[in-house]
């Protein structure tokens, strides 16, 4: 059975119509700052779209330099090292916040350090680390760069603080066999054959490579 509406009922207004209105009349009246409001969200979303367009595109054009560079690198040898040192650093001034410049500073410690230009190689080791992300396999080995341009400096202090912070990266798990050689390495050129033997020891247990095997088992057998 229907419930019956009182008078009082009936003439009351529909909520939902004066929900409406109340909208209505907000609307009306703050409309230019609605508007403007509206307009800079959207102006928001397409700079941000834009933005973001021309990252992708910063991005991939340098991924194309530095692989050009890496190839003809590769491709030349040692008698290509002017030409890459200046592929690299070409990049890096045209593309200075890409992740090929970061990766370029590492290719130049290395270019550098064959070279046997140490401070131009420490230079760009440490260009490379202040720019690095957290998880970057490289950062061991920059670490490791350094540590090799002490050492040819015959600074074996100096070298052994980069090694040993090599060790300490993120992903210093993927690269201990090399790690320990190093710090072992160093450990004997300070004469010091006690700890130089245990680092060899531990690099042989780390290693797969057997040539690596039998120079570290050399290396072990000849400290005694």
């Amino acid at each position: 059975m229907a419930t019956k509406m009182d008078k009082n009922e009936l003439l009351e207004p529909d909520k939902l119509q004066i929900f409406f209105l109340s909208i209505r009349a907000f609307v009306e009246k703050h409309r230019v700052r609605i508007f403007a409001a509206a307009g800079i969200f959207l102006l928001i979303i397409l700079l941000t779209g834009f933005w973001r367009l021309y990252q992708m595109n910063y991005e991939m054009n340098a991924g194309k330099l530095y692989n050009r560079v890496s190839d003809t690198a590769a491709k030349s040898g040692s008698s290509g090292d002017t030409a890459s040192i200046q592929g690299y650093k070409g990049l890096i001034t045209q593309y200075p916040r890409s992740g090929a410049a970061v990766t370029a500073h590492y290719r130049l410690g290395n270019l550098y350090l064959s070279r046997g230009e140490l401070d131009a190689a420490i230079g760009a080791y440490n260009d490379f680390l202040k720019k690095a992300p957290p998880r970057s396999d490289l950062i061991t080995l920059a670490y490791s760069g350094l540590g090799a341009c002490q050492e040819a400096k015959m600074a074996f202090s100096k070298a052994l603080e980069f090694y040993e912070k090599a060790m300490k990266t993120n992903t210093a798990s993927s690269f201990e066999a090399l790690n320990f050689t190093n710090i072992a390495r160093i450990y004997e050129a300070m004469n010091q054959p006690v700890k130089a033997s245990e680092f060899y020891q531990r690099a042989l247990g780390k290693t797969i490579d057997p040539l690596m095997s039998l120079y570290l088992k050399r290396k072990i057998s000849a400290l005694g």
